[in-house]
């Protein structure tokens, strides 16, 4: 019995840890214009998002390309250890993972925002996290492959944060800033419209860091 006990015991503490964890999903973007932002991304990524997550946290980094929806888009996905020492272990070997993905040389053709965005949802769920953030790194503006076909489910981002973060404003927007306004808000539809807990556009990485802390 007192075996038994300390199981449940032991079960509940972890539902409750994860029902408090934080998973957050990086969708960085490698395509066109947006691949000589790399090496600022993943300084952000490495400098800000990184040392906000606490034990039990997760973090994912996958790559937006040609066709984002591949397993091997994963560039470095790490679930903290409950244990302060292994958890800061572990983010010095991540960090390492981000540098390494900095300095290679990719560029992709076109660009699978949604086929990202739905392979990080799956991370994200499968996480079990209480709360979920995706930060996109794009230009948002999404060029599929020919014969490439990508619809989200209704409920595919259900309960996460999108957050679009250092949009880069493509040549035909300094000429009609409402291309750039439209984009994002088409943007801001699809992810509530699929279940997204909302969607904001963030420039400055402070304000990143801020909406983090919140609950």
């Amino acid at each position: 019995m007192k075996r038994i006990a300390l199981a449940a015991l032991l079960a509940a503490s972890c539902s409750s840890g994860t029902q408090y964890a934080h998973a957050v999903c990086a969708l960085v973007d490698v395509s066109g214009t947006y691949v000589d932002q790399k090496e600022e991304v993943v300084n952000v990524i490495r400098r800000g998002l990184l040392p906000k997550l606490t034990p039990g946290d997760s973090i994912y980094v996958i790559r937006i390309d040609d066709e984002s929806y591949k397993k091997n888009n994963v560039e470095a996905s790490l679930k903290l250890d409950i244990r302060p020492s292994r958890a800061n272990a572990q983010k010095l070997a991540f960090a390492s993972q981000l540098d390494a993905f900095a300095h290679r040389r990719t560029r992709a053709g076109h660009t699978d925002i949604r086929g990202a965005m739905m392979l990080g949802a799956e991370y994200l769920r499968e996480s079990g996290a209480g709360r979920k953030t995706m930060v996109v790194f794009s230009d948002m503006e999404e060029d599929l492959p020919r014969g490439v076909k990508r619809d989200l489910a209704p409920d595919e981002l259900k309960g996460v944060r999108v957050v679009a973060m250092n949009v880069k404003r493509l040549a035909a927007d300094n000429a009609n800033p409402g291309a750039y306004r439209q984009r994002l808000s088409t943007w801001e539809k699809q992810a509530t419209g699929h279940g997204a807990k909302d969607f904001r556009v963030v420039l400055d990485p402070e304000k990143l860091l801020e909406m983090l802390d919140e609950g």
